[in-house]
């Protein structure tokens, strides 16, 4: 029988072979106690790429004076960022929950047996939906969702439909994940969703309405931010992360925001790296999201440059940010300028 692939190594193996491949270990104790804390695959797997020798034939060979240590800062400054990334998204759905609730709550109803009508909402196209194991509209898959929450046994649904016979907007927003958020979102009429990007963003409707493509613009931000909000709740890397499918559609006032030109764009840049979705932020009204993000990620990244200097251009291009965004200056909470967002 053919023995697996990867098989099982003990910590002994596992520095062994660490070192078979050039990597300096100056404190194999302290090493073997991160490796079984964390794991082989979490720390030298998920960080090597940088470390490793282009020029060998043997693409697992570590650089000439590359150490453990080093792997493990860079692994430590990717959980770190990865807090921070979390911790902003956070921020920003609860401002995103807050804004489609009231808008719907506004224009609709308080009353479950009115806001849940099908007819008040966009149907999307229809797509396999893999909660329903079958071919359905959006509506409908989302419908069911929000129907099930009015028949749910947890707190504080249950207390309000004994109490009050009624769960409000305000409520059963709150066991909505960000993915079933985003597409309550997306399936608003316009007259709905002008309103929600106008709360979130501090612009009035008439300016909404008159920006090229803003509302398709602030649907792809949303699937990039659940792109990132999903790799750092499973644990995936944050600060080289990419994505194809949530890349960003190329949008005028999105990607003047970012300072990246339509040749930038052709040229890979404004797509999905983490300095995309970081800076992007600054286009809401709410500017904590931004702001804690871009504090936390001064504190770490320049806490680990102090020690490998000579990972800065690395860092900056995977992350796509510059030497400018790495300052403590920050900008107050003042409504976005929209006359500037469209220079």
């Amino acid at each position: 029988m053919a023995s697996p692939d990867k098989p099982f190594l003990t910590i002994d193996q596992q520095i062994a072979l660490l070192k078979s491949r050039n990597l300096l270990i100056p404190n194999e104790q302290e090493a073997s106690r991160n490796l079984l804390s964390y794991g082989y695959y979490e720390i030298i797997n998920g960080y090597k790429d940088c470390f490793l020798d282009s020029s060998s034939d043997n693409e697992e060979i570590f650089k000439s004076e590359t150490t453990f240590d080093h792997v493990f800062a860079l692994f430590t400054l990717d959980r770190n960022i990865r807090t921070q990334v979390m911790a902003a998204l956070e921020n920003f759905e609860a401002n995103l929950r807050q804004a489609i609730a009231y808008t719907i709550s506004e224009d609709f109803s308080y009353k479950q047996d009115e806001y849940l009508k099908r007819t008040l909402y966009r149907t999307g196209r229809r797509q396999y939906s893999r909660s329903e194991h079958r071919q359905a509209y959006p509506i409908d898959t989302l419908l069911n969702v929000l129907n099930g929450i009015t028949h749910s046994n947890t707190e504080p649904f249950k207390h309000y439909r004994e109490h009050y016979q009624n769960i409000p907007p305000w409520i059963i927003i709150k066991k909505l994940n960000f993915g079933n958020l985003i597409w309550w979102f997306r399936l608003l009429k316009n007259p709905q969703k002008l309103k929600v990007i106008s709360r979130l963003t501090g612009m009035e409707i008439p300016i909404v309405e008159e920006i090229p493509n803003f509302s398709d613009g602030i649907s792809s931000l949303l699937s990039l931010y659940l792109n990132y909000r999903n790799t750092a709740a499973h644990g995936g890397r944050i600060f080289s992360n990419t994505s194809e499918r949530h890349a960003l559609e190329y949008n005028q006032v999105i990607h003047n925001l970012l300072n990246v030109t339509p040749a930038d764009y052709r040229a890979g840049k404004g797509k999905s790296r983490l300095g995309v979705m970081a800076n992007s932020l600054y286009l809401f009204q709410d500017k904590t999201a931004y702001s804690e993000l871009k504090i936390g990620l001064n504190v770490y990244v320049k806490q680990y440059l102090q020690f490998h200097p000579e990972d800065k251009e690395y860092l900056l291009t995977k992350m796509e940010l510059d030497d400018e965004y790495f300052n403590l200056s920050l900008p107050g909470n003042s409504e976005t300028n929209s006359d500037d967002i469209l220079e």
